[in-house]
């Protein structure tokens, strides 16, 4: 009842004004951001390091997924799983053939909330992805959708 400290921390002084603006508007509750690290194939000279690089480049989302065309053995499948558990990474099976055959291997481990002070340290460094976070905030802020900026390959 009577702290006999308390503090508060700007997280939010070094960010773009973009990523303050997007979490005021939203505070990430009202869309779930997802990321996807896609690889062709997974052998075992390539899957630790490429499920690493997914932890890196999609932690900071609600969900984020390894993608692969192929996984050469089951050895690789078996270091997936043990890798998944603790980083709540997901990996999915990409049939590029036939999408709707896609497989879902390990369901990802949703987090409550966007790690902005990672989406901020992306921003800064990757054009294409402030575009995308100025798409979502653009949906904070008017609550529609641009078809005309989503879905682009």
């Amino acid at each position: 009842m009577h702290p006999d400290i308390v503090a508060m921390q700007l997280v939010d002084k070094e960010w773009n004004d973009l990523i303050r603006a997007c979490v005021k508007q939203g505070a990430g509750q009202s869309v779930r951001l997802w990321s996807f690290e896609v690889r062709k194939e997974l052998s075992g000279s390539n899957a630790r390091k490429s499920f690493f690089q997914a932890v890196s480049n999609s932690g900071w989302a609600n969900e984020g997924y390894l993608v692969v065309t192929s996984i050469s053995d089951l050895s690789v499948e078996q270091e997936l799983r043990m890798l998944s558990a603790p980083h709540g990474i997901g990996v999915i099976l990409l049939n590029p053939e036939n999408l709707s055959e896609s497989e879902m291997m390990l369901p990802a481990r949703s987090r409550a909330e966007v790690d902005w002070q990672s989406v901020n340290r992306i921003l800064v460094e990757n054009e294409d992805f402030k575009d995308y976070i100025e798409f979502v905030s653009t949906y904070y802020q008017t609550g529609r959708v641009r078809a005309r900026d989503w879905n682009k390959v």
